[in-house]
């Protein structure tokens, strides 16, 4: 049992150090989220592992039980049978009696052992949860490293890019072409408004004929 506990956590601080040193693999979150899945998953068999055992000790302190009331019972009959005088019963009642004896102090046994079994079993299943909690906040901090280093990737490519194809760029050239549109935009404008003018002004001279007539 110790050595199935000590078995995972090696293997899990083991897997996670490798992990950690191969930096330099093509998809390292990938990897890491593959290991956690594992890694749960062998968790979850240590989990059935442990509700089993629980099931074995109530297994075991139903039979102790069972065994006392035996004890009980041939304590009751062995007393009868010697009142009796009768041997071949008496015989019986005391090997039962024995028997069902030593049972109960074997389920006694096999109880505080698994007691025990199942006190070390929730400390291990904590010790491998803290190290999963350790896999989450390591696989957070990759994956914040990870993004940063893209960042910073597309971040050198852009000032390249800008430092390479600025002194190539012909201001001038574009200042000329905004300054053309300006001027076209204000003569159309003009243009516009001066054609306004003229109909407003045949508009007043119409009229004023007709009121004139």
């Amino acid at each position: 049992m110790k050595n199935l506990f000590t078995r995972i956590k090696n293997q899990i601080s083991a897997d996670l150090h490798g992990l950690l040193d191969e930096k330099e693999q093509q998809n390292p979150i990938s990897q890491l989220n593959y290991f956690i899945k594992q890694s749960e998953s062998e968790l979850g068999k240590v989990r059935g592992l442990l509700e089993r055992h629980y099931s074995l000790r109530t297994k075991f302190q139903v039979e102790r039980e069972a065994a006392l009331q035996m004890v009980q019972k041939r304590e009751e009959q062995l007393k009868v049978a010697n009142e009796a005088g009768a041997e071949d019963l008496i015989k019986r009642a005391t090997e039962d009696l024995a028997f069902y004896k030593e049972q109960a102090e074997k389920f006694v046994t096999l109880i505080a052992k698994t007691e025990e079994e199942i006190s070390f079993m929730h400390e291990q299943v904590n010790q491998i949860e803290k190290k999963l909690k350790e896999l989450h906040t390591k696989k957070s901090d990759l994956m914040s490293r990870q993004n940063m280093a893209h960042a910073t990737k597309k971040i050198n490519e852009t000032h390249h890019l800008l430092n390479s194809k600025m002194p190539s760029i012909d201001f001038n050239y574009f200042e000329k072409q905004i300054r053309d549109l300006e001027l076209r935009v204000r003569s159309e404008f003009d243009l516009q408004s001066f054609d306004y003018k003229i109909d407003l002004l045949k508009k007043e001279l119409t009229n004023k004929v007709k009121q004139e007539a």
